[in-house]
């Protein structure tokens, strides 16, 4: 499988919304617990969308496939290889379905905007002015938060962005606050329009024990995703000491992107037993790195197709 998207060819751009299709067609026979988002809007209008089949099929399949040829997108734009490649798509399609993120729902929505946001934050250049890219970006994150409060940590990457590429300009810093706060501001704004009520609902969010009882498909998709995406991180780090300085520079925004996006997956998964998977947005990008600069590429793209496999079964049975 891996090899089929380490280049961009006929084949890899049709068969790619078809693993989608397919893995989004559990949708039509697995009915998971109806699902909590932070707004109580959300949990209403996307619950009902999930209680349609065909409607959450064709939803989640579309937007699923957008944002992996939009990942592509950005890892191709941005020369993290010297060929393009679908690799990227891949792994975040091979992400959602490890971990079940299949169905139609704000956090999907909030994928498309942080792919949005890195592809104008990764477009910064040291000698160019940066305030349309860093205006859009941080307008992107924080439409991100509007759908996605969790991954409010994300909210520092247009300034930690700013920090590794270029000088320090204090306009710059200032439009990322501006480009952040206008989407939460009108979000409030048209809350209140809609309801007559400015206090926004949220849910009822409990701290709790977190449930590990996980079977054994379970535990074999986790950890080949585990031991992928370390060996990825380690090998990553090398390949990135070895590259241009505007590679060493956008691979780092990419390993700060990973760690905020991880941080909010920590306190969602611990606290409240929810995935916010942005992180598998970064995750995209570093395995994909560590698959086309592999030393021993049999071994990694054998690792990476197992855990696709494992994921692909562990969602049908």
């Amino acid at each position: 499988m891996v090899f089929l998207y380490k280049s961009k060819t006929p084949l890899s751009i049709f068969t790619l919304p078809i693993v989608i299709a397919i893995a989004c067609s559990t949708l039509f026979f697995n009915y998971s617990a109806e699902s909590v988002y932070y707004f109580n809007w959300q949990t209403n209008w996307f619950h009902n969308i999930q209680q349609t089949p065909w409607l959450n099929f064709v939803l989640a399949g579309a937007i699923i496939s957008l944002n992996a040829h939009q990942l592509n997108n950005v890892f191709n734009r941005n020369t993290f290889f010297s060929k393009d490649s679908f690799l990227p798509g891949f792994i975040y399609v091979t992400g959602l379905i490890t971990f079940h993120m299949l169905d139609f729902s704000p956090l999907l929505i909030g994928h498309t905007f942080i792919i949005g946001a890195f592809a104008a934050l990764l477009q910064i250049k040291r000698q160019e002015p940066a305030k349309n890219l860093v205006f859009i970006g941080s307008f992107l994150i924080g439409m991100t938060i509007v759908f996605s409060p969790m991954q409010i940590t994300l909210a520092l990457l247009p300034w930690f962005s700013l920090i590794i590429i270029r000088p320090f300009n204090w306009r710059e810093w200032i439009i990322a606050i501006i480009g952040i706060g206008i989407p939460v501001y009108f979000h409030l704004t048209i809350y209140f329009i809609v309801t007559g009520n400015w206090n926004i609902e949220s849910a009822d969010f409990v701290l709790h024990q977190i449930d590990l009882s996980w079977t054994i498909m379970d535990q074999i998709k986790y950890g080949f995703f585990a031991f992928c995406l370390i060996i990825a991180i380690f090998r990553y780090l090398i390949i990135m000491r070895n590259q241009l300085v505007n590679f060493k520079k956008i691979s780092q925004v990419v390993l700060v992107a990973g760690f905020l996006s991880v941080f909010s997956f920590l306190i969602g998964w611990y606290g409240f037993n929810m995935v916010y998977s942005g992180f598998l947005i970064p995750a995209g990008i570093i395995i994909s790195v560590q698959l086309l600069y592999s030393d021993r590429p049999t071994f990694s793209s054998g690792l990476v197709t197992i855990w696709f496999f494992a994921a692909l079964v562990g969602l049908f049975i």
